[in-house]
């Protein structure tokens, strides 16, 4: 607050928005499973605001599996889980990490 004569008072605010740009940070680019095994694949973003991520086959293909997230402030980790993989499921994973813009990574599996 600024103060001008005795009967004049300026009060001045502002704000600032920080944003950052998705980007992936860690990501395993080749996995390799055995038909039957339990097949991990993990994708790793950073960003503000926190990226969301999501998985895609890129012959657009039905996933098949669990996904699960873990979030810290400006980072999260995003791991699908596919138990019994099948040999059908080998092939070209999409990892899409989100905010004010998109950023995607490929992981190839083989079964």
């Amino acid at each position: 607050m600024l103060k001008c004569n005795s009967l004049l008072y300026i009060n001045i605010s502002f704000s600032i928005s920080l944003t950052v740009p998705a980007k992936i940070t860690k990501l395993q680019r080749t996995v390799t499973s055995i038909d039957g095994g339990e097949t991990r694949m993990a994708c790793t973003a950073s960003g503000i605001p926190r990226p969301t991520i999501t998985w895609w086959r890129k012959d657009r293909e039905r996933l098949r599996g669990q996904v699960t997230s873990t979030n810290t402030r400006d980072r999260v980790t995003s791991t699908i889980t596919i138990p019994r993989v099948q040999t059908r499921e080998s092939g070209v994973y999409i990892c899409t990490a989100t905010n004010v813009e998109s950023v995607r990574e490929k992981v190839r599996l083989t079964v």
